[in-house]
């Protein structure tokens, strides 16, 4: 009986959590703020699916904790790109650089 009780049950598991290997793989670098909040509501489906189709505790948990997670994330991630320190170090460099020369310039016009 045991057997024919996790042999149910793993169709619904791997179906469950398949799709939720797929929606976090196509949301993994989203900076967007409706891309976030899309998540958040497509996960929310999984989880209602899933408890209504009687997916087993521990999928029903990883798409419970995945979706917390995302709440969280939708609501603290800057919804808009960041230049890395690098990149505005080397800009910084540049607009030095283009100021020492009008400098050395104008000392030249001076003379």
């Amino acid at each position: 009986m045991f057997e024919s009780t996790m042999r149910s049950d793993q169709p619904v598991r791997c179906s469950f959590e398949g799709e939720l290997a797929n929606l976090i793989a196509s949301k993994q670098s989203c900076r967007d703020l409706d891309g976030r909040y899309a998540l958040f509501d497509a996960l929310s489906d999984l989880e209602r699916r899933a408890q209504g189709a009687g997916a087993p505790d521990l999928t029903l948990r990883k798409i419970a904790e995945i979706r917390f997670l995302a709440g969280i994330l939708r609501e603290s991630v800057r919804p808009f790109p960041i230049a890395p320190l690098r990149t505005v170090l080397r800009v910084r460099e540049r607009i030095d650089a283009r100021r020492a020369v009008s400098a050395e310039a104008a000392d030249l016009d001076a003379v």
